[in-house]
């Protein structure tokens, strides 16, 4: 599926959460290992409980609400989860369409395409890598936080595992997602233009985008196309995989305002559920090649589809300087893999992510998770401290 250039030029995009204060620490660093961030673009197009009853006749994704009382604070939280409730008293299952649609970008003279055999990684591509990985094969016997959680998708195995103690093994709870794949749609060198910019060489080169004008792009141009051609509908969650393609604050990108890794946004009404994530194969970043943007982004959206879910205020750590207050389970923890997950001749590397009592436990209360832990390879044994000063327990 081609799809001829649609400008966003002009257009105003909805304005990208990126929790971190730090991006310029990446200036000048041509040669080293640069940090990567991740964000969010909250959905301003409507409120929860819209995107609720969407979902109940099954206009949108499936999605499921939680009300509950922070011991942290004392103070109540409600928000969306994809999938069904953990909280519910019978549980149940549900099953997400995810529609992939590879971006091939060409940066100047440089074609960054993730259909394409990557040399430096031993000819494979990576969407076909991606299509391989445990984020969306079953993986056997999947144990996350030391927890057999059973065969599942790393995501849903997450999530299984964050709520163990509510769920247990009931196979009758698990929202796997099933993939299928688009045409890989190209953004010639005169569409993108000033917008993207080459940073190193040889197997570390990779294309720097303006988040702004590719949202925008996203949003307000190919989204719309895709709906009305009968591609996309907010029934689905629509993934954009680039390859070794990040992004800047700034238009025309730099390294200064470099490098997001990915993020997931939410926009229109009914709410179409979307996000843009780069399979890495520079290793420039630490803690993102292969699985693990893919694994942040995803299982971050699975959490706080709509980018609203407030939690209490946590912060100073992982890639959040100061203190933030949403859901973003991926953010507390990135750059940090759990053990390689080895499949279809290939080892993968996850992200860890923090579980759902990370953000709203106070110290006295256990985790819902598996083991008690606070995320998914145990590296938080207790749960976020509040912010200020932040940190974890």
């Amino acid at each position: 599926m081609k799809q001829n250039w649609l400008s966003a030029a002009g257009l105003a995009a909805c304005t990208l959460f990126i929790s971190s204060a730090a991006l310029a620490q990446n200036a000048g660093a041509n040669g080293a290992r640069l940090q990567g961030y991740y964000g969010v673009r909250p959905w301003d197009g409507g409120n929860p409980p819209d995107a609720l009853r969407s979902s109940s006749v099954g206009t949108t994704i499936p999605m499921s609400n939680f009300n509950i009382t922070a011991t942290k604070n004392g103070s109540n939280y409600s928000g969306v989860l994809v999938g069904t409730s953990p909280f519910d008293s019978t549980l149940s299952g549900s099953n997400t369409t995810v529609l992939v649609i590879p971006l091939s970008i060409t940066i100047g003279s440089t074609t960054f395409n993730p259909s394409a055999p990557e040399a430096c990684d031993g000819g494979a591509t990576p969407l076909v890598r991606f299509a391989l990985s445990p984020l969306v094969q079953n993986v056997p016997n999947l144990t996350i936080a030391g927890q057999n959680v059973g065969t599942a998708q790393y995501t849903d195995g997450f999530r299984k595992a964050e709520f163990w103690s509510l769920v247990g093994g009931n196979a009758a709870y698990s929202n796997p997602l099933s993939f299928y794949f688009g045409g890989t749609i190209s953004l010639s060198a005169a569409a993108v233009g000033i917008h993207g910019t080459i940073f190193g060489n040889g197997c570390q080169k990779m294309g720097i985008v303006s988040n702004t004008w590719l949202d925008g792009y996203l949003r307000l141009g190919l989204m719309p196309w895709l709906q009305s051609h009968g591609y996309l509908s907010p029934s689905m969650f629509v993934i954009f995989l680039v390859h070794n393609v990040v992004q800047s604050l700034s238009n025309p990108p730099n390294i200064l305002t470099c490098c997001i890794l990915g993020y997931h946004g939410a926009t229109g009404n009914p709410v179409q559920t979307y996000a843009v994530i780069n399979w890495d194969s520079t290793n420039i970043f630490v803690g993102a090649s292969d699985a693990a943007i893919a694994s942040h982004e995803i299982a971050e959206w699975m959490d706080d589809p709509l980018g609203t879910n407030p939690t209490p205020a946590w912060g100073n750590v992982g890639q959040v300087l100061g203190c933030q207050s949403n859901l973003e389970n991926g953010d507390p923890l990135s750059g940090k893999t759990v053990p390689a997950i080895t499949m279809n001749g290939f080892s993968y590397h996850p992200q860890e992510l923090a579980f759902f009592s990370w953000f709203f436990n106070s110290v006295a209360t256990p985790s819902l998770g598996a083991g008690g832990k606070f995320s998914s390879n145990g590296t938080f044994a207790g749960p976020a401290k509040p912010c200020p000063p932040g940190g974890t327990n």
